[in-house]
């Protein structure tokens, strides 16, 4: 197996710089890019058409969008250096109405739909989307995973401390600080809540600022520890800080969310969740914690009220949430796509 990537991506306001490991069980080429942050432009600058040429791939698995550049460019090499390889690609198509393209998305699209042999959507209501959109191929529904090596349990009293969090109830949230996330519902939930706690909102956007004066309008100032985003290993450091996570997406015209991989996180760390119907949030959560209608200020708060005010149902969550993140580690999503690979090599 041979993974190429970009060798850096900006993402959340920080650059992520790709590393390759000596201990891993494949081979790892980090390859300069046009664009980077951008899902749906970004293209390999150079370094990859080798890879094609010498490599001679069985099976093409692309972890990008069938619309954009980066698919174009790889199905442009498959067709040049190994047109008898397999081709594989994901998709996390969440709502119809979220591609409004011009011709060349359009064309690009339809060039990787006659490539495909399989997709891999990240849900079934993005496999619906997919047919929508014209691709009438094979496809197996794959969400997003977690690691759990790195997302479970542990003490962290002395960061609790740290941050002013001990000896209250601390109601979290990890993401980024923009409008569809629904974080003003989460504010105005918090300033409804009648017993003591704390807010830790963790991540940074372009929106921070308003959702602060929203704050400041319910007095709740003090009441919320903000924390810029932080690397993804340190993410679980403050998962562990809190009594319940709350994920309060809303849907826009053209977005809506389309997994929610900080609630599985949140379950691998035994947090209970919270998270609004938008989406495929509900799908996730499945019976491992509480679902409230997106933008309900007063039905979230009274889903927290729940969960702080009843050990037992924070137990039953924990216990929930640990069983069902079974479903999305990466060993499980890993196995799953071997076995696909063997399906397709057969046929």
């Amino acid at each position: 197996m041979r993974v190429l990537t970009p060798d850096r991506w900006y993402e959340s306001i920080q650059e992520i710089r790709f590393e390759p490991e000596s201990d891993v069980h494949c081979e790892e080429a980090p390859c300069p890019i046009r664009f980077s942050g951008y899902g749906s432009r970004f293209f390999y600058r150079r370094g990859i058409a080798q890879h094609f040429k010498d490599f001679q791939p069985d099976i093409i698995h692309l972890e990008e969008e069938a619309w954009s550049l980066n698919a174009l460019q790889t199905v442009r090499l498959k067709r040049r250096f190994c047109p008898n390889s397999r081709f594989i690609f994901r998709t996390s198509l969440s709502i119809p109405s979220k591609q409004r393209f011009g011709p060349l998305p359009v064309w690009i699209e339809k060039q990787v739909f006659r490539e495909t042999d399989i997709a891999f959507p990240l849900s079934e209501n993005a496999g619906k989307i997919l047919k929508q959109r014209g691709y009438v191929g094979a496809q197996v529904p794959f969400p997003n995973g977690v690691d759990i090596s790195l997302f479970q349990k542990r003490d962290m009293r002395e960061l609790k401390t740290s941050l002013g969090l001990a000896d209250t109830f601390v109601i979290g949230y990890i993401g980024r600080l923009m409008q569809m996330k629904g974080i003003d519902t989460f504010i105005d939930a918090a300033a409804m809540l009648d017993f003591p706690f704390k807010l830790l909102i963790v991540g940074q956007g372009e929106d921070k600022q308003k959702f602060r004066d929203i704050a400041a309008k319910h007095q709740i100032t003090e009441k919320i520890v903000w924390i810029d985003a932080v690397p993804p290993e340190e993410v679980p450091n403050y998962l562990n800080c809190m009594d319940t996570l709350v994920l309060p997406s809303r849907t826009t015209a053209d977005w809506v969310e389309f997994f929610g991989r900080v609630l599985i996180e949140g379950m691998a760390c035994e947090v209970p969740v919270i998270g609004s119907d938008s989406g495929e949030i509900p799908q996730v959560i499945g019976d491992a914690g509480l679902v409230f209608p997106e933008g309900d200020a007063a039905a979230l708060a009274e889903k927290i009220k729940q969960i702080a005010s009843d050990p037992t149902l924070r137990q039953t969550l924990q216990k929930r949430g640990l069983k069902r993140v079974q479903n999305f580690t990466w060993e499980t999503i890993a196995q799953r796509t071997y076995e696909v690979y063997q399906q397709l090599l057969a046929e």
